[in-house]
């Protein structure tokens, strides 16, 4: 029974996470993705001027990183990892 606890626990602060990101960083990224979709990946990242490939592809990390993976992935992990660790111990 314990068990089923943990586990719901799990799934309601994994929505909260994923709510809060939504909220604060996914509608922000579908703008980048309207933006992408109207005017070019290569023209939303580096402007008007322009820029050579491999800062375009730090550029497209970069915003991958701060709208994804640190808000999002991370603090996933992070619940999953402290559920799984307190089930062992």
């Amino acid at each position: 029974m314990e068990r089923e606890g943990a586990r719901s626990k799990l799934i309601l602060i994994s929505i909260a996470i994923v709510v809060v990101w939504f909220f604060l960083f996914g509608i922000r990224l579908i703008g980048y993705f309207s933006a992408i979709n109207e005017r070019g990946l290569r023209a939303t990242e580096c402007g008007t001027q322009g820029c050579s490939d491999a800062v375009l592809f730090l550029s497209t990390a970069w915003t991958f990183s701060f709208f994804i993976v640190i808000p999002l992935i991370i603090p996933l992990v992070l619940v999953i990892y402290c559920s799984l660790k307190k089930k062992s111990s």
